[in-house]
């Protein structure tokens, strides 16, 4: 398990959401907080599966490059919603990840930027 310094940004057409945190990279997994948000990324060959979660709810994405898939959103009252999610491009290297998707039709671009302590 190595520590890493990460900037994380999720940009959509309503915000702009930036923050620069401290994690965990152990193999295919990156695990960090963004507030009271913990977040686990297990990265795969041309797929990214992402789990958001806290207290009132949980979301795990899928990203997977040029296809659609269903992601799950959960919320802590046991409601569960499915999601469609369209990647448009995914581009994984030891120090980023950007992922370019349409989550219900919304374009979202998430980009981390990853350094070893």
């Amino acid at each position: 398990m190595a520590k890493i310094n990460l900037k994380a940004s999720i940009i959509s057409e309503d915000e702009n959401i930036t923050i620069n945190t401290s994690g965990i990279r152990n193999k295919n997994k990156i695990i960090y907080k963004e507030n009271n948000i913990t977040v686990t990324l297990l990265i795969l060959d041309n797929r990214i599966e992402m789990n958001r979660s806290c207290d009132e709810y949980k979301i795990d994405l899928i990203f997977d490059k040029n296809k659609d898939t269903i992601s799950e959103y959960s919320l802590s009252l046991l409601k569960k919603f499915e999601l469609e999610t369209i990647t448009k491009n995914i581009v994984i290297s030891k120090d980023l990840i950007k992922i370019d998707y349409y989550l219900e039709g919304n374009k979202f671009k998430y980009i981390l930027e990853m350094e070893d302590l």
